[in-house]
This record gives C-alpha cells, sequence and structure tokens, in this order.
C-alpha cells in the first residue's frame, strides 16, 4: 500500500478530484480516466486493477475507502490531502450539479457544449431522463460521440444517410439509453417535438442524416432493387450520363439494365441517397411519375433534388395520355385528391380538371421508346 505521505504526489490529483466530488454528491460509485501513464501506474498500484492512461474506468467509492483503511479510509486521505473538509452536499442538489457535469463534460469532449440546444438538452436529461446519475457516464460518453457524427443543423437537407448500427451498434435501437438521449438533443436541434410512435423516431433520425437499418429502404437501379447500404457502391453512370427516373416498378422490370432508377411511388431514403450519388456526377435526369396527386408530388420533389428535365409530364402529355386510355378502352381511376401545383408546367394542374388519373404503368408503349 502506498504510503499516506505519498498520495499528494501529482500523479493522484485527478483520482482525488474525482473522488472527493463523488463523496460530496453522495455517490456510489465515480468514473476515472488516467491522464497520462504516471497516473495509470498510480492508480492501479493503489486500486489492485489495471489501469490504461486515457481509457476511462468505474470504481466503488466503498471500495476505494477499503484500500485506503490503512491511511484512514477515503475521507481522511481527502482531508489531508486538499487541506479542507469533506462536507457532503444536499443529495438531490449534489446529484443534479453531478448530472450536468457530467453532461456538460460529455458535449465539450466532442465540442457541441456551446450548441443552441445543449443547455436545454442538460435540463431535460436531468429532469425527464430514467438513466440513474451512476449509470449515466457511459450512454453520455457514447450519445456525445454520435451527435457529434449526425446533422443537427435544421438548414442542412442531408444527402448520405448512415445506418444507425454504422453509428453505435445496438445502442441506437428503440428503447436503449443512448438512443433515447441521442433523440432528446436531435428533436431540441432540428426544433421538432420529441418523436413518440416509431414513424416519428424514423423520420427524425432521417432528418439527421440516420437510417433506422440498412435494408429496409430501397430502390430500384437498372432493374435490381438496391439496399440503402449498397447504394454508394453500386455501379452507376459515368460523369455526365443520362438518367431515368420512374415511379412504376413495371417500366423498371421492362427495361432491365437501362439507366432506370424507379422511385416506387415515394421518395426513400435509399432512393434520395442514390439520387445525391447521381448528381454529384453531374447526371441529366429525365423524371416521370404518375399523373395523380401522390405521383405530381413526387415528381416535384425528384425535380427539385436533381435539378432534372420532366419527362413527357407536361398538360398536352396528359390529355394524350388520356386520349390513349379512351381509345384503348383503359379504365382510369378518379383523380381524387387536389393535385399538387405543377411548376414545370402550370398549364398541367389546370389540365387535371379533367378528373381522371393515369398511371404511369398505363403509359408504358410511350415512354420504353425514348430509353433507346
Amino acid at each position: 500500500m502506498t504510503g499516506a505521505r505519498d498520495f499528494g504526489r501529482p500523479e493522484y490529483v485527478v483520482l482525488w478530484k474525482q473522488a472527493r466530488a463523488a463523496v460530496q454528491r453522495g455517490q456510489r460509485r465515480f468514473g476515472y480516466k488516467a491522464p497520462d501513464e504516471a497516473a495509470a501506474a498510480a492508480a492501479a498500484a493503489l486500486l489492485g486493477v489495471p489501469v490504461t492512461a486515457g481509457v476511462g474506468l468505474t470504481f466503488g467509492v466503498s471500495e476505494l475507502d477499503e484500500r485506503l483503511a490503512g491511511a484512514g479510509g477515503l475521507r481522511a486521505v481527502l482531508e489531508s490531502v486538499h487541506g479542507t473538509p469533506v462536507l457532503p452536499g444536499s443529495a438531490p442538489a449534489a446529484r443534479d450539479t453531478w448530472v450536468d457535469d457530467l453532461l456538460r463534460s460529455a458535449l465539450a469532449a466532442v465540442g457541441l457544449a456551446d450548441r443552441p440546444w445543449a443547455g436545454p438538452w442538460v435540463d431535460q436529461v436531468r429532469r425527464y431522463s430514467k438513466v440513474a446519475p451512476e449509470q449515466l457516464d457511459g450512454p453520455a460518453a457514447v450519445a456525445a460521440s454520435v451527435l457529434a457524427r449526425i446533422n443537427l443543423d435544421p438548414r442542412v437537407v442531408p444527402t448520405v444517410w448512415v445506418p444507425r448500427a454504422e453509428l453505435a451498434g445496438v445502442d441506437l435501437d428503440r428503447g436503449r439509453k443512448v438512443a433515447a438521449l441521442v433523440l432528446r438533443a436531435a428533436a431540441l436541434a432540428h426544433g421538432v417535438p420529441l418523436p413518440r410512435t416509431t414513424l416519428e423516431e424514423q423520420r427524425l433520425w432521417e432528418r439527421c442524416g440516420v437510417a433506422v437499418d440498412g435494408v429496409s429502404s430501397t430502390v430500384i437501379w437498372r432493374g435490381q432493387v438496391v439496399a440503402l447500404r449498397d447504394v454508394a457502391s453500386v455501379p452507376v453512370v459515368p460523369r455526365g450520363g443520362r438518367v431515368w427516373v420512374c415511379t412504376s416498378p413495371r417500366l423498371a422490370e421492362l427495361t432491365g439494365t437501362a439507366d432506370v432508377l424507379c422511385l416506387s411511388s415515394r421518395l426513400s431514403v435509399a432512393s434520395r441517397m442514390l439520387l445525391a450519388r447521381l448528381a454529384s456526377l453531374k447526371a441529366s435526369f429525365m423524371v416521370h411519375g404518375d399523373f395523380d396527386a401522390a405521383g405530381l408530388l413526387v415528381v416535384g420533389q425528384a425535380l427539385r433534388l436533381t435539378g432534372g428535365t420532366p419527362w413527357r409530364m407536361a398538360a398536352d402529355d396528359y390529355r394524350a395520355a388520356l386520349d390513349l386510355a379512351r381509345s384503348e378502352g383503359l379504365d382510369l381511376p378518379p383523380l381524387g385528391a387536389e393535385p399538387p401545383e405543377t411548376p414545370w408546367d402550370p398549364v398541367l394542374q389546370e389540365a387535371l380538371k379533367a378528373g381522371w388519373a393515369v398511371p404511369e404503368e398505363m403509359l408504358l408503349d410511350l415512354l420504353i421508346p425514348d430509353l433507346v
């Protein structure tokens, strides 16, 4: 056992600081990270366990007190080293201070302590988190490391989405402590309510450039289904190539290996990421979709994302589609919902007052020849 006179050595400064704070706050355990090799060696000799510089460990206050029994116990050593009595404070107030310091330190370690949402996050975690302070150190550090890697700027629209598992393994799965901490910070940063449902969580993750997993979100490219995790590596067009964007899987199925990207009637995370990758290659986009409210909305979104060109999506094309359906005796569904604005051709919105929707797959004979 190290002699009592040696406890004032510089190697012990951080250890005693953390231990004193723990005693004053009424903690049962405290975290310690040796700042250098000398401190690690001193702590290892005292505690009887391996200690590595820069690697965080957790020690029990009572265990350290027992190790120091020969020197009068932990409190006696702390009072001797610091020259002042160790007075446990008010337990609730002390624990609040402890939690605040722990959370702020975790954010400071990744350069996020000065963000506008940091203060409210610390306050909310202290008041509402279901994680006991004794168990918060590790989750807070992992949460902070995740927050440093995701998009927390509401003005930025992600173009790349990383599966949760790539950020923190299972720690970001629904119901996990780390996930709760990250989602609370993300909601504050993006100015949205804390998510309560699975769908709300998914949407918040996606705002942050995070996908719930790497396989459920897919896009059809060159006739093949591509999962999100493969979007970054799938072969694409050469720089400046042309890409045909559609919404009907039937069109993608029939065109085989042509450079057709099918949105399957919605802009999934995988499709957004592939569109962004193709746009970075200066690809040109020809965009088509269903002549109905949902299809026109998706076409508008795709055009905005890519700067593409409408592909047979003008008012005249809609009228021609109606004529084709009548001539072939096709049953058209009613348009139903009020169509959205069509800024690429304002006349189209007026033409849609005819009241009939035209699914893309009814126009395959018109569209496929364009790809040749």
